[in-house]
């Protein structure tokens, strides 16, 4: 008995050390308090907004200035000291040329306090804005102008851009809608990615881990690529297109495009170029161990390249077939065009029409 008392006495030691030195949220107090800045801002001018803990969320309007509305988040031991340090917290919007920089200045606190700030900004339309923030979500909309978005962790949601978009998450999703008028660069190193109704010259889509989803998309260049996890394209119009998956399924619908790429490492591929698709696409295929289904052009002419180890290989399309006929490869030509089918699977059926 007396041996049992000291062992729950020393776990019970050992437990309040832990919770003591990890500076546990339960004897916390919390405050907060919002602030209101207002600052002229020309339209075309550029924003850096800012911040280490809190979001951010920058929106586009008919207006003549910059409107900031900061709230201010502190947990302390004593709901006294919150407030004494949140009312030291200093919002700051620094106009130097043509850029406004905003920014909170924070004093310095002791162990086991912790300080954040928020930012709400409302700009004129015609606005260059980059964001940043290590621990928060960033959301940007109705911006006619460039726009840059970075946090360590959190999502991002990007709508109604007139502009190039550079947006990088390491842990969080990435929502874009209505982007035109740039370039188009989105990754994140966990988290999925979905970009929707988007007009770009170059779009880069790049995710770890999580799955990509896109559609309505028309530019000169696209490039998915996921790690892991699956990619479904829609509605694409691209002079090149590049899909690539570690882990996941490929499922292309209605896609236009003269260079087409889609490559995975474990998983089925699905293609249906569009009726507006060049006749004399070249197509690369590939995968380790999944299915292939493409359905080709109207009216394709070109070589016909067809491949598996195991598996079937199944055609809906008149093939004149040059060299040695095997059930496992199929090598020939269609009309006399200088387009090109390249499908093959290690471990999976092909399906071509």
């Amino acid at each position: 008995m007396k041996k049992n008392y000291w062992i729950v006495l020393i776990l019970g030691f050992c437990l309040c050390s832990l919770l003591i030195g990890s500076g546990c949220d339960i004897e916390k107090a919390k405050y907060q308090r919002t602030e209101n800045v207002s600052v002229p801002l020309e339209p075309g001018s550029n924003l850096a907004a800012e911040t280490s803990f809190g979001s951010i969320t920058v929106t586009g309007a008919d207006v003549a200035e910059c409107n900031i509305t900061a709230t201010i988040f502190v947990k302390a031991p004593t709901e006294e000291e919150a407030r004494e340090i949140a009312e030291k917290v200093k919002i700051k919007a620094e106009p130097v040329d043509k850029t406004l920089t905003v920014k909170a200045e924070k004093p310095r606190v002791k162990k086991n306090r912790s300080i954040g700030v928020s930012f709400e900004i409302i700009v004129p339309k015609q606005t260059n804005v980059e964001c940043s923030s290590s621990f928060g979500a960033i959301e940007l909309a109705n911006i006619n102008g460039n726009t840059k978005a970075k946090t360590s962790s959190g999502s991002i949601t990007a709508e109604n851009i007139k502009g190039s978009a550079k947006l990088d998450t390491s842990f969080g999703s990435i929502n874009c809608k209505d982007i035109s008028g740039g370039d188009i660069n989105l990754k994140t190193n966990s988290g999925k990615i979905t970009l929707t109704k988007a007009a770009f010259g170059d779009c880069d889509v790049h995710t770890s881990f999580g799955s990509i989803t896109s559609s309505e998309l028309t530019g000169n260049s696209l490039k998915l690529k996921s790690n892991s996890g699956n990619i479904n394209l829609t509605e694409a119009s691209a002079s090149t297109t590049d899909i690539f998956t570690s882990f996941g399924r490929i499922t292309c619908r209605q896609i236009t495009s003269a260079d087409l790429t889609a490559r995975s490492s474990s998983g089925s591929i699905d293609i249906a170029c569009s009726p507006s698709a060049p006749p004399e696409i070249n197509a690369t295929v590939v995968t380790s161990f999944g299915s292939i289904d493409f359905v080709s052009p109207p009216n394709f002419s070109g070589q016909v390249e067809l491949a598996t180890s195991f598996g079937s290989i199944k055609t809906d399309l008149p093939i004149t077939i040059t060299g040695e006929i095997s059930k496992k490869k199929l090598t020939g030509k269609i009309g006399d065009g200088k387009g090109k089918l390249h499908l093959q699977t290690n471990s999976g059926s092909i399906k071509i029409k």
